[in-house]
């Protein structure tokens, strides 16, 4: 008699590349990842060559950041990089952005099952956190060149979107499919999550002073850890739990040197370590460990 393994087991035994479906990935999403960064990286230059010692914002409405810095790096008012390294830093998210938009277009291609995992079975979703991380990017990156109130809109607007896409991925992974209201009628949960993740962003980015983002955030994040644990502990359906493990490891260690910085105690005004910038990283970090997570995901056929 011969002893048959089943598929989700077969699947378990896959190489990390395999399990988390990075293998082989075809030179197109590197082109994707690392030629639109350099895009961006590029324009980043252009504009700080061109207007180094300009005083672009002046007549700008100032952020609280410029009138009492809250950071620890030193501020050019007459520069279009106000402050520098935490300008320049963003350039992260933005790659992050880019490489996962190319994954979200290389799944949507390849048409995977479900039971490979929500993430590549809905790709719209990861298309749609990559552009947040983009928009993060781009955002950040305008408020702590600018200092201004302009700015740090469309830098905490950033930050709602990459938010509110980790907590569709994470009720997506939880509920992947629903049933129409009194019919029998089961359709896929991505387009309406897509549509709240839409909206939700938009909404917050421009109403985004109406309402307190420490309070907002809470709840986002509260979301996302509901459903990120009560996804792993469902039956049927497998996780690596080491990135989950990773991303709180992050976000407690960013936490840490953001406070330190905010305090004064990490590095000087002048040094090339600021602890704003280093937050950037390691947040960013929290991004790509939760995608991680979430993309390691494997069902049975019943899952």
């Amino acid at each position: 008699m011969i002893n048959r393994v089943p598929p989700i087991e077969k699947r378990l035994q896959l190489g990390m590349a395999e399990r988390l479906k990075l293998d082989k990935l075809p030179r197109w999403v590197h082109g994707i990842g690392l030629g639109g960064t350099g895009l961006v990286l590029l324009l980043f230059i252009i504009i700080f060559a061109a207007f180094k010692d300009v005083p672009v914002w002046a007549e700008w409405v100032p952020a609280d950041e410029f009138i009492n810095p809250e950071y620890g790096e030193h501020i050019y008012p007459d520069s279009v990089f106000r402050t520098r390294i935490n300008t320049w830093s963003n350039l992260i998210y933005v790659c992050f952005g880019f490489y996962t938009i190319g994954l979200a277009i290389y799944d949507w291609k390849r048409k995977l099952p479900l039971e490979r995992g929500y993430m590549t079975f809905a790709p719209i979703l990861t298309f749609l956190f990559g552009l947040s991380g983009i928009y993060l990017g781009l955002g950040s990156g305008f408020f702590h060149a600018s200092l201004t109130k302009y700015g740090q809109q469309c830098d905490v607007g950033g930050m709602y979107a990459t938010m509110i896409c980790m907590v569709a991925i994470a009720v997506g992974s939880w509920l992947p499919k629903m049933r129409a209201l009194r019919t029998r009628h089961i359709f896929p949960s991505w387009p309406v999550l897509a549509i709240i993740t839409i909206f939700g962003s938009v909404y917050f980015s421009y109403y985004k002073w109406e309402y307190s983002f420490s309070q907002i955030s809470t709840y986002l994040s509260g979301t996302l850890f509901l459903f990120a644990t009560v996804s792993l502990i469902q039956p049927s359906k497998y996780l690596q739990i080491r990135w989950f493990v990773a991303g709180v490891i992050a976000i407690t260690l960013g936490s840490k040197i953001r406070d330190l910085d905010i305090s004064d105690q990490f590095t000087g005004p002048y040094s090339i370590f600021q602890g704003h910038a280093i937050w950037h990283l390691v947040s960013c970090l929290l991004y790509v460990f939760l995608f991680l997570y979430f993309r390691s995901e494997e069902r049975d056929e019943n899952g």
